[in-house]
């Protein structure tokens, strides 16, 4: 009788063990584990989802590098395109006028050509999900570009168009802070953290 008392008790603690298991999730099965599980996973999906959106579009260490570089190089062009609109403002030496909307147009094809390059070193993945952002950065892209075309020909034109000239280089610079600030979202999206300036 004692033996048999020996080997039951062992049986039930293994028998109730192995039950609270099935109740709670655990191997033993049971319905409501089930069910259970499946409502957190849902939330967990979400969270995966999310996680994998983000590694997709991840910006490679070599990416980031250019980044920073570009945002350094646009915020450059911006700082002299603010320059330009103030001498427009006062234009009292056309040869040093000329030199200065030189040198901004070279900074800001400087800009956009690293612009070009960074976006066409995008994986798959990266232009499916930056599309949108890709598309409003193009977008200001052409207006610095239109810009770029009014400098010209404002520059062909006899002396005495100050304010045209001011109103351009106004343009030029607005539109150079529209795509610094596109950029700057860009960026962030592919997890890339830019110093403050």
């Amino acid at each position: 009788m004692h033996r048999l008392h020996r080997l039951a008790l062992p049986a039930m603690l293994l028998f109730c063990t192995y039950g609270a298991l099935g109740q709670h999730g655990g191997h033993g099965g049971g319905r409501r584990g089930a069910s259970g599980s499946a409502g957190s996973a849902g939330t967990s999906d979400a969270g995966l989802t999310d996680f994998n959106h983000a590694l997709a579009l991840q910006a490679t260490p070599d990416q980031a590098s250019r980044f920073l570089s570009l945002a350094k190089d646009t915020e450059a062009a911006w700082k002299q395109a603010q320059d330009l609109f103030r001498l427009a403002a006062k234009a009292d030496e056309p040869a040093e006028f000329s030199r200065h909307v030189a040198s901004v147009k070279d900074a800001v094809e400087e800009v956009q050509n690293g612009n070009r390059s960074f976006v066409k070193s995008f994986s798959n993945s990266q232009k499916s999900g930056l599309k949108e952002l890709t598309k409003r950065l193009d977008k200001t892209d052409s207006e610095i570009t239109k810009q770029k075309k009014a400098l010209d020909q404002h520059l062909g034109l006899p002396e005495g168009d100050d304010e045209g000239v001011a109103s351009v280089a106004d343009k030029m610079e607005k539109a150079l802070a529209e795509f610094q600030a596109q950029q700057l979202s860009l960026g962030k999206e592919m997890g890339i953290q830019v110093p403050a300036q």
